[in-house]
């Protein structure tokens, strides 16, 4: 049997924060050269009143579709200027997509308006499902318990849509893999992998505090009890890196992306 591949991409896109339109082109440049099937999106900027759609802006420039979910809508300092806006999830993607809902998610009033954003493609003969996520950034165990009640819920919500060719969670974890109220989902009954792992490929830190301290926030995860084909991951790598600026100093975001390529059959 023939199989057929799959590239995603990952990338927190940071609003509208720094050197927003210089990020956006250096963006740009480099989804040209990797050329996914689709671009998973987190904190994507738009702001009407200021010309500025992260996701809009990427799809035209990269020759992808935009399927958006807005959230947490509110003033924001952009450009100099405070500006009505939203920070939303979004994917693109190089062929239309077949089915994408938006699922809020568990919240507090520390950190509320969260959206995971569910896209569903086709890729040959086989369905591709995509979980974009943005989990809560909040500490220690308070942040632990809410990134577990947020990764339960899009689970059970999979689970309630039916399995798919392959079914993967992705984006901005807030957390490492090895840390509570994500572990407990790499174990039974979920079982999630990292799909580095599975691709026998070294994990790099995807973000720097204050301090220089790097953590590794992002992951592309399979989830192979939601999945019926026989996915195999080719190659997974770190992209768009963070910590490594152009000679005017910009980088395409406070995180680096993640790019994965999957077989199926």
């Amino acid at each position: 049997m023939s199989r057929v591949t799959f590239t995603l991409v990952t990338l927190n896109t940071w609003k509208g924060e720094g050197a927003y339109r210089q990020r956006l082109l250096r963006t740009a440049q480099e989804l040209n050269t990797l050329r996914p099937d689709a671009v998973a999106s987190q904190e994507s900027f738009q702001a009407s009143d200021a010309d500025a759609d992260t996701a809009a802006w990427l799809a035209t420039h990269c020759g992808l579709h935009a399927t958006q979910a807005q959230a947490r809508p509110k003033p924001r300092l952009f450009e100099g200027r405070k500006v009505l806006s939203t920070s939303g999830m979004a994917m693109l993607c190089r062929q239309p997509w077949l089915a994408s809902q938006a699922l809020p998610l568990p919240s507090t009033p520390l950190d509320g308006g969260r959206l995971a954003q569910i896209v569903t493609f086709q890729a040959g003969p086989h369905s591709v499902r995509v979980a974009n996520l943005h989990l809560s950034h909040l500490p220690g165990a308070e942040g632990a318990s809410l990134r577990a009640l947020q990764l339960n819920a899009v689970l059970k919500h999979l689970q309630s849509l039916g399995p798919a060719g392959a079914t993967l969670l992705c984006g901005d974890f807030n957390g490492e893999l090895s840390s509570p109220g994500i572990a407990e989902f790499m174990a039974s009954p979920w079982g999630l992998v990292d799909t580095f792992t599975l691709a026998n490929s070294l994990r790099e830190a995807t973000f720097f505090d204050e301090q220089g301290k790097g953590q590794t926030l992002d992951h592309v995860l399979l989830a192979p009890s939601l999945s019926t084909c026989r996915v195999d991951i080719r190659s997974a790598a770190t992209v768009l890196h963070c910590d490594r600026p152009d000679a005017d100093g910009v980088t395409p975001s406070d995180h680096s992306g993640l790019v994965v390529q999957l077989s199926l059959a």
